[in-house]
């Protein structure tokens, strides 16, 4: 398969794309574009984007191409040795896994945008780029004179590029192996700390592994003016989006950092070790699987671990960051409804946003929380000898380097072997039902001298009525609602404007109004969808949506503070 990719008449944002297939041995052929892509568990449905479809043969000669599905086209071609197919693919969205063209820049996920034939997946691809003479293409894959070959076309549509004259390009090698940063998008960097942070992350989860998947790694970054955080793995490379420009080096460093780590843990964690569900992928249809608690729960955890253990950064960043995984957690309701394995596999139906309200789990945070219990279980029963490091290492090296996936089983397997205990009743409870984490991860927080408080939520509205909200074009509009809270005792509803409080309009200032009326009966004045109705919200003298603190124990053990210092590179008796 040969594909020739063309940058012309970057304003349109179409893409002019020619593919050539050998099919002598074929009669017929059917022309798959893929429905998703790796690293995002639901429907893209990419062929929506195409336009001027087309197929020739080997005289250049039209031939009916029979569109059967929604993605996937039939050709005749019992009459060509090979046949080219033409089309203009719309390329107007900029994220980490998007393809967009402008004026300043040819960016390309392959899997986007690669029409394919599924029995030649596994042949010899090439790219040949029509682009401008001062163009650099930044790519996990070395491209030669604007050309590259790919060993199929798996390795093809997991090597995004980028492709602008204005590429701005770092570099470093840790333990053998060559690191590349390439920025796209204005930048003013402090290229020594970036270069000095990413070897210490880079190099501590090297370690851990004792080697890397591949020989060089790239970073590709979209620094965007306008507000952005998107983050997508590949095997050789990831794509990472952030912004608003100015404040890379400022506020959205730690974004940076963080997001960065986590897609470089993916090179292990589901690029090469992927649950079997997975392995070969099938980008025709939903590759559904159950544990999105490994591909992403894992990997948020260790993400952010490795910053702390590295010493990139310290116990209190990453306390906070514990802090608000906890905190996501006793807010969303859907965890009495649904286990972070049935979310898991419905990520294919509603995707990464919150979906029906109190429905389902997020699989990055509940994730990430039990992997934190399950690493401090292993910690604790093998006297600090052993970590979920450990368990994942082996992983890697019993069935990524294999070529094989793994079932739940087998991960459940090695886990237990590290944490030297049945886990049967855990795994049913906690991975694939809805029991409460308070127990679980209190206990996990004692192993390293630290326990659950909380504090009163700071929005006076939040706290005694029980909803949160947002402002909208200057209007108050109810988010998420407590369950038994006062609010959703009076009837309040999701996406409800709250105009007025006892009478007084409301001006982005309802919780100085509810601080006011905190000793009298509260009505709001609200609208939904056009009706003026008047809410009455009962004094149930609770308070909700507490906030979620790490606090020290008084008296740590010794073998607490070893852990503790294990674990996160911090002595307990410091932070």
């Amino acid at each position: 398969m040969n594909y020739k990719i063309s940058y012309h008449h970057p304003n349109a944002q179409y893409i002019p794309i020619e593919v050539e297939f050998n099919v002598e041995k074929d009669n017929f052929v059917e022309l798959q574009f893929p429905v998703w892509r790796p690293g995002r568990y639901e429907r893209g449905d990419f062929a929506k984007n195409v336009q001027r479809f087309k197929v020739v043969d080997d005289q250049n000669k039209s031939i009916d191409a029979f569109k059967i599905t929604k993605d996937c086209w039939k050709v005749d071609c019992s009459k060509t040795k090979s046949i080219k197919v033409n089309y203009n693919y719309y390329a107007a969205e900029l994220n980490a896994g998007s393809t967009f063209m402008d004026d300043q820049q040819l960016y390309m996920n392959p899997v986007n945008c690669l029409i394919y034939i599924k029995e030649q997946q596994n042949d010899i691809c090439t790219v040949q780029l029509d682009i401008p003479e001062d163009f650099e293409v930044a790519c996990g894959k070395e491209f030669k004179n604007n050309k590259a070959e790919f060993e199929n076309y798996h390795e093809l549509v997991d090597s995004p590029f980028i492709a602008s004259p204005s590429l701005k390009h770092l570099a470093f090698d840790c333990k053998g192996v060559n690191f590349n940063l390439w920025f796209q998008g204005h930048v003013k960097l402090d290229e020594d700390k970036i270069i000095q942070d990413f070897t210490k992350f880079t190099q501590s989860q090297i370690e851990k592994f004792e080697g890397f998947p591949v020989k060089k790694y790239h970073y590709l970054f979209q620094i965007l003016a306008e507000k952005a955080y998107h983050g997508v793995e590949h095997q050789t490379s990831t794509v990472i989006a952030l912004g608003p420009t100015y404040d890379l080096m400022e506020s959205l460093y730690n974004d940076l950092l963080g997001v960065s780590s986590h897609e470089l843990y993916h090179t292990w964690n589901v690029k090469a070790l992927r649950p079997a569900e997975m392995y070969p992928y099938d980008y025709s249809q939903e590759n559904y699987s159950r544990q999105g608690y490994v591909t992403e729960g894992v990997t948020t955890y260790m993400g952010d671990l490795f910053l702390v253990e590295s010493g990139v950064k310290d116990w209190k960043w990453y306390k906070s960051e514990l802090e608000t995984l906890l905190q996501r957690h006793f807010d969303n309701f859907g965890r009495f409804n649904y286990s972070v394995a049935q979310s898991s596999f419905d990520t294919w139906l509603d995707g990464y946003v919150s979906g029906a309200p109190n429905r389902k789990v997020s699989i990055y945070n509940e994730g990430a929380i039990l992997s934190f219990v399950i690493d401090l279980k292993i910690r604790t029963n093998s006297i600090n000898k052993a970590s979920l490091h450990d368990a994942m290492k082996e992983l890697y090296e019993t069935y990524a380097l294999a070529n094989k996936g793994y079932t739940e089983r087998e991960f459940q397997s090695v886990i237990e072997k590290y944490a030297d205990t049945d886990l049967s009743d855990f795994f049913a409870h906690y991975y694939y039902g809805t029991h409460s984490f308070e127990t679980i991860v209190t206990e996990a927080l004692e192993q390293i001298g630290f326990e659950i408080s909380t504090e009163s939520n700071l929005s006076y509205s939040t706290r005694i009525l029980g909803f949160k909200l947002t402002q909208t074009a200057g209007k108050t509009i109810v988010n998420t609602i407590y369950p038994g809270s006062s609010a959703d005792l009076g009837g309040i509803a999701l996406k409800d404007e709250i105009i007025s409080i006892n009478g007084f309009k409301v001006n982005e200032d309802l919780d100085k109004w509810v601080s006011y009326f905190k000793d009298d009966q509260i009505y709001l004045t609200i609208n939904r969808q056009g009706r003026i109705l008047e809410i009455t919200c009962p004094n149930t003298t609770k308070e909700y949506y507490p906030s979620y603190k790490l606090t020290k124990v008084k008296a740590p053990s010794n073998l607490q503070k070893r852990i503790f210092k294990k674990w996160c590179s911090s002595d307990w008796d410091d932070v």
